[in-house]
Order: C-alpha cells, then sequence, then structure tokens
C-alpha cells in the first residue's frame, strides 16, 4: 500500500516536468491513465465539480475502473490510499480524490489539468480585497482564508518549514503554479506568504502596504513555493 508521504513527495517532483506541458496548453488524451477506486463502503467516491471537498458533488464514481485524463493538486483528503493532494480528473464528470484512487504508482500518472477550480477560487479572495489592509500582519491567515481555512499554521515560515520538512518545497523558483503558496524570509521570525497567479505573479498582503498584487520576487529573501498543506 502506498503511503502518503510517498504519494506527495514522488508527486510533487515531477509537477515542474509536467506543469510545462499543461501551462503550455498541450493536447492531452482522452485516457490518460488507469486507476482502480477502492472505499470502505464499496459504493464509490463523490465527484465533485472543483478539487476539494466544499465544491459541489455531481456524481458518484463506483468502485473499480476509472479513466483519468489529469490531475491537480488541491484539498488533501485522507481515504483508502493515506493522505493525498492529488485529484484525479474523470473525463466528463469531474474531480475525485487520488487518496480512493489505486493507481499503482505513488507518482502522478496523467498530466496537470490546464484548470484549478480551487485556486481559481483562492484567486478570486485575494482580488475582492485588492487595496485592503485588514489582513496587515496576518499574511498566514489571509493565505489560509483565501482556501476557506483557518489557524493551520501559526505563521508563514512556520507554513515553509512545514513543506521543507516534507520534501515539497520548491526552494527559489520563481515559475510556481497558480494557486501554490509563495514565501519569503521576511518579519523574523514569521516570514511571509501569498498566492501565486500562475504567470509569475502574485497576490499577498503587504504589497505596497495592502493586500495587492506584484511581480516575483517583490520582496527580498524570496524562499519559493510549495502546494497549500490544507
Amino acid at each position: 500500500m502506498r503511503t502518503a508521504l510517498l504519494r506527495i513527495t514522488a508527486r510533487l517532483t515531477l509537477t515542474t516536468l509536467l506543469g510545462g506541458a499543461a501551462v503550455l496548453g498541450a493536447t492531452m488524451p482522452a485516457h490518460a491513465a488507469t486507476g482502480n477506486v477502492v472505499t470502505d463502503s464499496g459504493t464509490g467516491v463523490t465527484i465533485r465539480s472543483g478539487n476539494a471537498t466544499t465544491f459541489g458533488a455531481v456524481g458518484t464514481q463506483p468502485n473499480g475502473t476509472v479513466q483519468i485524463d489529469c490531475q491537480i493538486y488541491g484539498e488533501p483528503v485522507t481515504g483508502k490510499f493515506g493522505r493525498s493532494l492529488v485529484w484525479d480528473h474523470v473525463p466528463g464528470k469531474g474531480f475525485i480524490s487520488d487518496a480512493y484512487v489505486n493507481t499503482g504508482s505513488s507518482g502522478l500518472v496523467a498530466p496537470l489539468c490546464t484548470s484549478n477550480p480551487r485556486a481559481d477560487k483562492a484567486i478570486a479572495w485575494y482580488s475582492a480585497r485588492n487595496g485592503s489592509t485588514a489582513y496587515q500582519g496576518y499574511c498566514e491567515k489571509a493565505a489560509e482564508n483565501s482556501y476557506g481555512k483557518t489557524a493551520i499554521y501559526a505563521s508563514a515560515k512556520a507554513n515553509w518549514n512545514d513543506a521543507v520538512a516534507r520534501g515539497a518545497a520548491h526552494r527559489g523558483d520563481l515559475n510556481p503554479p497558480k494557486g501554490a503558496l509563495v514565501f519569503w524570509d521576511l518579519a523574523a521570525p514569521y516570514g511571509h506568504v501569498g498566492v501565486a497567479r500562475g504567470d509569475g505573479y502574485f497576490w499577498a498582503t503587504s504589497v505596497g502596504g495592502k493586500i495587492g498584487l506584484a511581480k516575483l520576487p517583490y520582496f527580498s529573501s524570496y524562499l519559493g513555493w510549495a502546494w497549500p498543506n490544507f
């Protein structure tokens, strides 16, 4: 059985390679991979309209063989195969958590999806608060709130250190994918964090003293990026 750590670590090491094709809009095969849905209930796994449990259910994928045309990182789910950040897109249906899918591999088995509904919502959250000073001094809270979460990490630096410990940190990489968290070693010992837009820009607090959009790296002491672990 695959462990959660192996699943997440191996998949993250392949992100850059597979992400390039996705960003360029490469045509993906109708069925890039095949997996096997396994649930204890035997009734299958919920199909959702996006890569998080907060997105609406659009059906159920029964236990057994499932076709996967692409994969994307999203809300972590603990299921039959441990804890996973990966969501599988079922052609013509929607997203299912890879925590319930046996793909026979500890790594990504399909290209990264060109769309990321959860990241779109996080970016929209910041955009709707452009110019706000309400989160000054609370960059980690803003990042978590943009993803519908709160009180996960004590600070941005704690978040980054956890990503490093999990082998999920992309040190110094100035090309984070849309929805990735971007980190700086500022305001010791707290650090700073924002959300990447996927085009070299990011949203964060403290951009000119308020929530704003800026081009990376903008601040000094840029650390890198990691997918949200929440």
